[in-house]
Parts: C-alpha cells; structure tokens; sequence
C-alpha cells in the first residue's frame, strides 16, 4: 500500500509540473572560467505554440528573437541558429529549470529562476502614460521586411510636429535598449510630454519586426528608417512640415543622409560622427586603450597597423574574397615579423566580412552634412571614448558652415559618456552599474530645443 501512494504521489506532481505555465521571465547565471554572466529569456505563448527572446545585460544584449521556442513534457528548448545557441532545460519545480546552455559546441550548466536579473533604473517612465501609445507597423522600402514599432501620440487632435528615432550600431529594439538601460523610450516620454510625436521601431530581425539581424547593411537600415520617414509623412495626425529626425551614434550618420533625400525639417544628432570612419575608428581605439592603462608605444604599434589596413580598404574598389586576398598580401609584406599570417589573415577577414564596419570605414560625414540645410543640435559627452566630441563636434560644425548652414547648434557636454550619462572614466564597463539612462539636462537641451524649432 505504502509503494501504490508513492506512486499516486509521483503521478499527481507530475502532472503539475506539466500543466505549469511556462510563460514570462526567466533568469539564470552562466558560470565559466570564474566569470558569471546573467542571462534572461522572456517566453510568450503564440497561436503556434511559444516565442522567446533572450537578454544578456552585461553584454548590451536585449530583445534577441529565438529561431525556434518548443515546451514539451516538461522540457523547454530554445535555439537561436545566428549565435550558435540552444538551451534546453527540464521544468523541476514550480518557479525552476534545471538545464544546460551550448553555443557552438561548448556546454554550460544553467538553471533559470523566474523573474529577470536587470539592474534599477529609476528614469525608466511607467504607464499609465499622460499621452497616447499606438502600436504601428509598415514595410521596408528595400524589401518586403515588416517593421514594428511605437507611435507615441500627444492627447488632441493634432497635427503634432514628430520626431523618428535611429539607434546605434548593432541589433536594437524601439527602445534601443542596452545594458537594462531604454533611453528611446525616455526620450520619447520627454517628447511626448513636451507636445511632440515620437516614432520609435524594432530594426529587423529584433522584437516584434520581420527579417534577420544579418540582413542588415547601411543599405536596408536607410530603407527601413525611409519607411517610418513615410508612415510619418502618411498620417494625418503628424504635422507634414515639422518632422525630424535624431540619430544617436550610427543613427547620426544615417540621419543626415535621410535629411538631404527627404524634405526633413530639423536633426539632432547624439555622438554622431563628424570625421572619416577610419579616423573615428583608430581615436576610439586609441582612447580606450590609454583608459585601460596601454601605453602610446604600444597603441601606436597595433594602431599602425590598423591605420594602413583602413586606408587600403578606403582606397580598393574590390569587394569580398578579392578584397580580403588584396589586403592579406599587402598586410604580410609589410608587417610579416610583427604579427604571424594567420593572425593578420583574422583580422582582415572579420573586418571585411562585417558589412556595418565597413560602412562605417569607408564613411566620409562631411560629404553628406555639407548638403544639410535644415537647423542641427548636435550633442557629445567629454567622456565619450567611441565618438570623441572635440573632434566630431568641430567636423561637423564646418561642415555644415561650409555648405551654407547657419541653423548649427552644438554643445560637449562635461562629464558624460557615450550614452549621455553622468559618468567617472567614460569606460564602456560602467555603462550597466550606472542607474542614469540619461543626464536630465541632456533630456532638457533636446526638448527644448526641438520645441522652439517646431513652434
């Protein structure tokens, strides 16, 4: 008798274990090499079964949709095919999943606790919101690609003056989301509140937008944000002669080149370059290398090297394996006894083979905002390491001087970082550990200014 109720027992939690929703946040601490990284998925339920997506918050990761998400007896599976990355894990208990994490066929233990593992942010808006949120959604002008993204709305009838927001580099959600940190969607809080229309939108492949991270060149992002250019221009509850547009790092250089196709009406530009993307390039490695305690003699070792390598590939017209097999001759003759062959052959190859760097390389920003007619608030931090404000902020100025435009506006502001916080080095490592989204008188320059443009 006492087998047959151990048995009855087994039956009936098991069945709970089955019948438990898998649904929401799940967090859990990869360990390796005595290093620990927190990792998060968020599981939806769909008409098809279940979605996911990852957060990795030390890496600036968030929102990275899964290929695959299945929940079957008891056993979640998720596969993210671009990074290489499955996790599988067995529903233990009510709020617990024992299981493993691999990526390109290294294995590590992972256990997942419900709930996530994101840092405070105190800036962060809440609803309810004292203004309207619309969830939008047009197609790429390059292609059939659905975009997905907000449309947040003043309370009235309009029409609102409005702003697009353009991310970074790198893979982005609307709220250009990095390190638990969302400065659109505070930026678009502080419009809004301030009587103007935000469009913010998912780029492909990342939250609710169609396509693949790895469809994306400067090429389908121009497309992408000319898309939101035109749902804008399209809606009835947007004043058509008051749009414009603010870019935040590689946004700053797509902003200006939709300014000079498009009838824009203002720009602000947050770390934009203003220099040649090699010359940004070689800066920011340079600084963040004297940050990390490296001395000049060997920055300016490895920085020689880069700086030959960048200026071939300014110069080739090739494209692709012709191109790498160029540069790794060139490369070899010249600095043979400094680095081995296949180290240099590496280096060439995951420059060439990423599509973004190079266009950033090969950029020449002065080409662009010499055609910018429209006025320009241009903001860098004194401690911006990846876009130097001293440098970019004065190119961009005689640029924009040099082709007429008196409409200039620029400020370096002390003290802050790449992402506008108030920040004690600059350093990429402190991006997560501060709480601030962004300095408040960042937040007051902007909506301010873009206010009295507009009115």
């Amino acid at each position: 008798m006492k087998t047959f109720y151990t048995f009855l027992l087994t039956i009936v939690l098991s069945s709970v274990v089955l019948s438990q929703d898998i649904t929401g946040d799940w967090q859990g601490e990869l360990k390796f090499q005595g290093n620990a990284l927190g990792i998060n998925f968020h599981i939806n339920k769909t008409e098809n079964g279940f979605a996911s997506t990852m957060d990795v918050p030390l890496q600036g990761v968030e929102g990275y949709k899964s290929d695959a998400t299945t929940y079957i007896d008891s056993l979640l599976t998720i596969q993210i095919k671009e990074l290489g990355i499955q996790y599988q894990g067995k529903l233990a208990l009510k709020d617990t999943i024992v299981g493993n994490f691999s990526q390109n066929g290294m294995s590590f233990k992972l256990n997942l606790k419900r709930g996530n593992n994101l840092p405070n942010r105190p800036q962060e808006p809440k609803p309810p919101y004292d203004y309207v949120i619309k969830e939008v959604s047009y197609k790429s002008t390059t292609d059939d690609v659905v975009l997905a993204g907000t449309l947040s709305l003043p309370k009235g009838d309009g029409p609102f003056p409005a702003v697009m927001l353009l991310s970074g580099s790198g893979p982005q959600d609307r709220n250009s989301s990095i390190f638990g940190h969302k400065p659109f969607l505070l930026l678009a809080h502080e419009l809004t509140q301030s009587g103007i229309a935000v469009l913010r939108f998912d780029e492909r492949g990342v939250g609710e937008s169609g396509g693949r991270t790895s469809e994306m060149t400067m090429a389908t992002q121009m497309g992408d944000a000319q898309a939101g250019i035109n749902y804008l221009l399209s809606n009835n509850q947007i004043n058509r002669t008051k749009i414009g547009l603010l870019g935040h790092s590689l946004g700053g250089i797509l902003a200006p080149k939709l300014a000079i196709e498009n009838d824009i009406d203002f720009l602000v530009l947050l770390a934009a370059p203003g220099v040649n993307g090699d010359a940004m390039m070689l800066k920011q490695r340079k600084d963040l290398l004297k940050l990390r305690g490296a001395t000049d003699k060997q920055i300016e070792g490895t920085n020689g090297m880069l700086a030959s390598l960048y200026s071939e590939l300014r110069k080739s017209s090739l494209e692709d394996e012709a191109l790498k097999t160029e540069l790794q001759k060139k490369l070899a003759i010249k600095y043979e006894t400094t680095l081995p062959v296949k180290e240099l052959n590496e280096m060439v190859n995951s420059i060439v083979d990423n599509e973004e760097l190079m266009a950033i390389l090969k950029s020449s920003p002065a080409n662009y905002f010499q055609k910018v007619s429209c006025p320009v608030l241009a903001l860098n931090g004194s401690k911006d390491f990846q876009v130097s404000a001293k440098e970019n902020l004065a190119a961009i100025e005689k640029a924009l001087s040099d082709g007429g435009n008196t409409a200039i506006e620029t400020h370096e502001l002390e003290g802050l970082n790449h992402l506008f916080q108030d920040s004690d080095t600059g350093d990429i490592s402190e991006y997560q550990v501060i709480e601030q989204t962004m300095s408040p008188e960042v937040l007051r320059l902007i909506t301010e200014w873009v206010s009295n443009i507009v009115n």
